[in-house]
């Protein structure tokens, strides 16, 4: 998927909000006023830009890489793979500890899975957003965002239920 635009100087407002945007929805900068992102965005991407009614200054394209440099080469041109993998690297380096310890427990005590579940969460929620979800193809042989997306679900899978009970147990505002 590509996005091309132009915004008036007049409405400079709004091609900060277009560029926050396409980042939040998993664009990387190509060149000035056009982003790529992998294809599957594309029907979020047209549902945000009318929603926020930027449509009328983007064209969007859906097509097939044709540099004269590989197209995994290209990638870390257009996000920073770097920065994307320390952010998983982070979460895992908090994460899997946790995994860890209640993957050896036969039970799950709602008291105990609410604060692990609830941080697990919190430390999870920003990376779709900074992770386009490229193909593992272009992707480096040691890219963690398999491997952090395999122990939020675990955790997922492990805690929800419990840390849900929890929040359902507690009294209600008096």
């Amino acid at each position: 998927m590509l996005a091309v635009f132009s915004v008036p100087e007049t409405e400079r407002h709004k091609r900060h909000l277009l560029r926050s945007r396409l980042a939040r929805l998993g664009f990387g900068s190509a060149a000035p006023g056009v982003w790529i992102a992998p294809a599957h965005v594309g029907e979020e991407a047209r549902h945000t830009l009318r929603r926020l009614e930027l449509d009328p200054y983007v064209d969007l394209f859906h097509g097939t890489h044709r540099g004269f440099e590989p197209t995994a080469t290209a990638v870390r041109r257009w996000w920073d793979l770097d920065a994307i993998a320390g952010l998983h690297r982070t979460f895992l380096d908090a994460q899997e500890p946790v995994l860890d310890r209640w993957s050896g427990r036969p039970d799950v005590p709602a008291r105990e899975a609410f604060p692990d579940y609830l941080r697990a969460l919190d430390s999870w929620r920003h990376l779709p957003y900074a992770d386009p979800g490229l193909p593992a193809a272009l992707l480096p042989p040691d890219w963690p965002g398999a491997r952090a997306s395999q122990v939020f679900t675990e955790l997922h899978q492990r805690l929800h239920e419990a840390g849900a009970a929890f929040v359902r147990a507690a009294p209600g505002p008096a």
